[in-house]
This record gives C-alpha cells, structure tokens and sequence, in this order.
C-alpha cells in the first residue's frame, strides 16, 4: 500500500514533464557537464512554491543514499562508474515541497550555441510525514516506474531564473509531419513521447533548433525570483 502511495505522489511530476517532452536519454554527459553555481540558493516561483538547488554531490539526499546502502551492506556505494562521479560532482539536486511530499531532481547542466540547457532527472520523493515502514529506502523499488530526462534552456540573471522546458506539443507536431527527425516513441501508459535518440543525437538536435522560440512556450515557461 506504501509503495502504490507513493506512486501516486511521483505522478504530478511526471505529468509536469508530460505537458513537455521527455526523453530515454541524457542531453549531458560527464565530458560535457558545465557547473554554474549562479543556480545555487533558494528561489520561489509566484510567491508559493519553493525550490532549493544545491550541488549533489554534497546534498544530505546524496549522503542519505550512501548512509542506505552501507546500511544494506552493498557492496556498490556511490557513483558506479568515474564518468558517474564526474557527471554527478558537476550536477545539481533540485527540491521542493508540494501536496505533502518533497520532491528530488538531479539537474546537469552544458552550454550549446552559447545558451545554458539542463538535463533533469526525478530522483526520488518521501512524504513529510514518513510511515513505519523500511520501504522508505528504496522508493523505487518493485513499481515498475523507469524515470526520463526533460530538457530545458535555462536564463540566469542576477536575482531570477528562467526555465524554459521544450514544448511537446510543438515537437510531435514537427515529427508527424517530418519537419524534424529525431527517434522517438509514443508512451500509451501516458499519452506521451518519448525520445529514444542517444545522448549525441540529443545533442545535435538541441545544437540544430535549439535557439528556435518555438520549441519553446509560455506554459511551459518558469521564472523564478530568488530569496
């Protein structure tokens, strides 16, 4: 019963990223990661919801992770891999609260044709108020739910951010009518597209429309104020 609760709390975030377009892939890679600490602090979106970015690597979610698999005793602690420690030590974790649970967001960032993208990636999400339960260290495990990447360009000026997530709508239309060509599926359990392109056909494809307003939409358009 935790667990069917706790999808259920995952499902706003994913239906966040179904209104723009998601992806199997990762935009950033560890030898193309930028790190731009401008993004550190706390910023609020339309005095109500709060997000904090901080670095991953030394957030108290990342440390959690570690603390959960010493306790399990697994053998793997921390990243899996050189290019993982790489990635994730130039990455941000995003947080917010909302409807009681917060939620967790690893974001990596590069810079394409001079503009800033952010590569985002759900991580994780616990309830305010945590049940008895040892499920609670693992809240992906056994539901069946494989989380996908989002791409956004990001504006950094001095007290405010813009995060402008790519328009779906937009890119399916475009893809129909083969516009643009990029490899993709349709998602029936959401009613979603999903691309399948690798990490360096994502990249070519941003490099290519990436400074086209029209992958882009007021809707899909955060600015936040920081505090």
């Amino acid at each position: 019963m935790f667990k069917l609760k706790i999808l259920l709390a995952i499902l706003p975030i994913i239906a966040l990223f179904s209104s723009c377009l998601t992806g199997l892939h990762q935009l950033v890679t560890y030898d193309k990661v930028t790190a731009d600490n401008r993004v550190v602090g706390t910023w609020q979106q339309d005095n109500s919801t709060m997000l904090k970015i901080e670095s991953l690597a030394t957030s108290d979610f990342a440390k959690s992770i570690t603390r959960a698999k010493v306790e399990k005793e697994e053998i793997n602690i921390g990243f899996n891999s050189k290019e993982d420690s790489i990635l994730y030590s130039n990455s941000y974790l995003l947080q917010f609260t909302k409807k009681g649970y917060t939620y967790y967001m690893a974001a990596s960032l590069m810079t394409l044709n001079g503009e800033i993208f952010a590569d985002i990636l759900p991580a994780g999400v616990a309830p305010l108020m945590p049940p008895a339960s040892k499920d609670i260290n693992d809240l992906f495990s056994g539901i069946g739910y494989t989380p996908s990447h989002t791409i956004a360009k990001i504006s950094i000026k001095e007290n405010s951010l813009q995060v402008k997530f790519l328009n779906g709508d937009f890119i399916k239309n475009q893809l129909s009518k083969g516009v643009m060509a990029i490899k993709y599926e349709n998602d029936a359990l959401f009613n979603t597209t999903l691309i399948t392109a690798s990490s360096a056909e994502l990249e070519r494809f941003i490099t290519k429309y990436g400074n086209d307003e029209r992958l882009y939409s007021a809707e899909n358009t955060i600015t936040l104020k920081k505090i």
